[in-house]
Parts: structure tokens; sequence; C-alpha cells
């Protein structure tokens, strides 16, 4: 069964690309995390996209028209706990503000 799992997963992975190219649209691509201290103007892995960021608190958008689970990669800390985000709409994290910045968004 799981042989069967990586061929269908693959399957549908190269689909979805197709399915993208020809629409004219990118996927989006995920962004080396920046230096601790430090965030890029765009870090997001997939549908997930971290739109605001301090210590402590930042702020995750959705920019897939489907509902995604998301949260952020926080540097030497635990991730906070994944939310769900509808399409288009925006979720707020928040952690230990002494445990820094968000580096980047991401799926769960």
């Amino acid at each position: 069964m799981p042989r069967t799992r990586t061929i269908l997963t693959s399957l549908a992975t190269a689909v979805a690309a197709g399915m993208l190219a020809a629409t004219g649209t990118a996927p989006a691509v995920a962004v080396t995390p920046a230096p601790s201290g430090t965030a890029s103007a765009e870090p997001y892995v997939g549908c997930a996209s971290l739109t605001s960021n301090a210590n402590g608190r930042a702020q995750v958008r959705n920019i897939c028209n489907y509902t995604i689970n998301a949260t952020v990669s926080v540097d030497w800390a635990w991730d906070p706990a994944c939310k769900s985000i509808g399409a288009s709409k925006s979720a707020t994290f928040t952690w230990d503000s002494t445990e820094g910045r968000a580096e980047y968004a991401y799926e769960c």
C-alpha cells in the first residue's frame, strides 16, 4: 500500500503543477529562512504567507482559495500550534516574546 500512495501522491503533484502552468500561475516556493533577527520580505511555504512579524507575534495570510492549516517557525523555540485559516483570511500567532521573531510561515 505505501508504494501505491507514493505513486498517487507524485501523480497528484504532477497534475497540480500542470494545472498551475496551464492557468499561467506559479506554485508558491519555499523561501530560505533569513538569519536570526531578520526576516525576508515574503517568507512563505505553500499557501501560508507571513505578513506581519514582531517579537512574540506574527500574522499569517492564506494566499490560496481554500482553507489551510498553518503556523510559523520560531528560531530556537517550539512553533505555535497550527491554526485553520480560511481562503484569503489571516490568523495571528503568539508566543513568548523572548524567543524572538518568526522565521517563516508554513502549512502543517
